[in-house]
């Protein structure tokens, strides 16, 4: 390969990887996109909390309660559906106060447990879960 031709081939290199950043810069969601979904399976998230169906982790995101719970794909779903979009908002509202996304995950699952209300399941970092009502604080 000559040099014209290798020069050619890293600069086509290099507009792909620039067009691929902008890409994906241009398709990232921002917080407001994301909570707006989250709002929107707000009322389906409380009501399987409220069936004992989900619950909070200490690390900010939600699980089945029991795993057989995930043979309902609608709520295998919402699960999927909202740990993705807390995930995404972690890492960005951690990026705004310099803070790593795993402490403001952990700082996002205190906040959600300590709301919790008293029938709701959580599951502290021994991985057993627990109603808050009987959580000793």
């Amino acid at each position: 390969m000559n040099s014209h031709t290798r020069q050619r081939v890293v600069s086509v290199g290099l507009c792909v990887i620039i067009l691929g950043f902008m890409t994906s810069a241009a398709c990232a969601d921002t917080k407001g996109q994301i909570t707006d979904r989250m709002a929107q399976r707000l009322g389906a998230l409380n009501k399987a909390k409220a069936d004992g169906k989900i619950g909070e982790t200490f690390d900010g995101l939600v699980e089945a309660v029991k795993a057989e719970s995930l043979g309902d794909k609608e709520l295998k779903k919402l699960v999927q559906d909202e740990n993705a979009d807390r995930k995404a908002f972690y890492e960005l509202g951690a990026k705004e106060v310099g803070a790593a996304r795993q402490t403001f995950a952990l700082s996002a699952g205190k906040r959600n447990f300590r709301v919790a209300k008293p029938n709701e399941w959580l599951k502290p970092n021994d991985g057993k879960w627990i109603q808050k009502k009987d959580l000793k604080s």
